[in-house]
């Protein structure tokens, strides 16, 4: 019934629009000392073009065909019709008033009619997969407080639409997201330095700023001082792979020296000391001068993280306390023969 109804509706503003409409375009063609029947054909050659344009338009946006071309020539017709109405406004000295009255009219047919096809157009158009372009709802405040960034979402949106727009027939978005929407749709609940610590862990070569820009093309707003802070807080943990001579000569010398090898079982298997100081010693009264062997060994009782330049300091300091060691020379040990 209730569609029944707007058919009716619809048919009676029609034909009250094509007459207001009519009238006007007969009267400028008569006064031009137009025949009867030409004038009267008018009306079918401005406003009958234009409403059978945007029939047209939506007949080729339901089938999938661009309606580029029906919408800019219903466009003109409708141009061209309100122009004669204004020029008939303008002969009978009528004004702002008569022309409104006789362009009106033409104008509001051809938006009824638009609106009247949009919604079995759009069914159509859905029923192929196709996802038209809608403006995010932000609410009005968000545009007052933010417009440059509402802004700026809005035409995000609109690019990520258009490279869209170029996929098969049958492709649903909203029900095949591809990963960079996956990802957005991740980092959106995530926590931002989180999501700044992820990415710095992926790209650790990357500048805050450039960290910035690629956090931001996933849905996370920060700028690089955001950056710096979250990593300055945090600094990069870099492992750098490198030959290290003192340790190869260490491990050299562990296998050929048995001492090396014994002090090092000893040390480990038993009580071990708790500084620096305490394993250079323990090391040095077992017979171990080698310092790489002295810096490699303790590291290994103290843990990865024990400094080995200290170590290296610690090692030159105990051994000058070391008392000097006697070949037997003159101390009636048989130096001499």
């Amino acid at each position: 019934m209730n569609h029944t109804a707007r058919r009716v509706a619809m048919t009676i503003v029609s034909l009250a629009a094509i007459i207001t409409t009519g009238w006007s375009l007969y009267t400028v063609a008569r006064h031009y000392d137009t025949p009867k029947g030409i004038a009267g054909a008018a009306v079918a050659v401005f406003d009958g073009i234009a409403y059978m344009c945007l029939h047209l338009a939506s007949e080729a946006a339901a089938d999938g065909r661009s309606a580029f071309g029906a919408r800019l020539t219903a466009l003109a017709m409708a141009g061209m019709s309100v122009y004669l109405n204004i020029t008939h406004a303008t002969l009978i000295s009528g004004g702002l008033p008569a022309a409104v009255l006789f362009a009106v009219p033409t104008l509001g047919l051809l938006a009824v009619s638009e609106m009247s096809w949009s919604g079995p157009r759009a069914h159509a158009r859905a029923a192929r997969g196709d996802r038209p372009y809608r403006l995010p709802a932000f609410g009005g405040w968000a545009w007052v407080l933010a417009p440059g960034r509402a802004s700026k979402a809005v035409m995000e949106r609109a690019v990520d639409h258009i490279q869209l727009a170029g996929q098969p027939s049958g492709h649903d978005p909203d029900t095949s997201p591809s990963a960079t929407d996956l990802l957005r749709a991740h980092f959106a609940q995530c926590d931002p330095v989180e999501a700044i610590r992820i990415a710095h862990e992926s790209q650790p070569d990357l500048a805050p700023a450039d960290l910035a820009a690629l956090l931001r093309t996933y849905g996370v707003t920060v700028d690089a001082v955001q950056v710096a802070l979250v990593l300055h807080g945090r600094p990069a943990q870099v492992t750098v792979e490198r030959p290290d001579s003192a340790r190869t000569t260490a491990d050299t010398d562990r296998r050929e020296d048995p001492r090396i090898a014994l002090a090092r079982a000893d040390m480990l298997s038993g009580q071990r000391p708790d500084n620096i100081s305490s394993a250079v010693r323990a090391l040095l009264d077992r017979g171990v001068t080698d310092r790489s062997a002295v810096v490699t060994i303790t590291r290994e009782l103290l843990g990865p993280d024990t400094n080995p330049d200290t170590v290296r300091r610690t090692f030159e300091r105990e051994l000058k306390k070391q008392p000097p060691q006697s070949d037997g020379v003159g101390q009636g040990g048989g130096g001499y023969a």
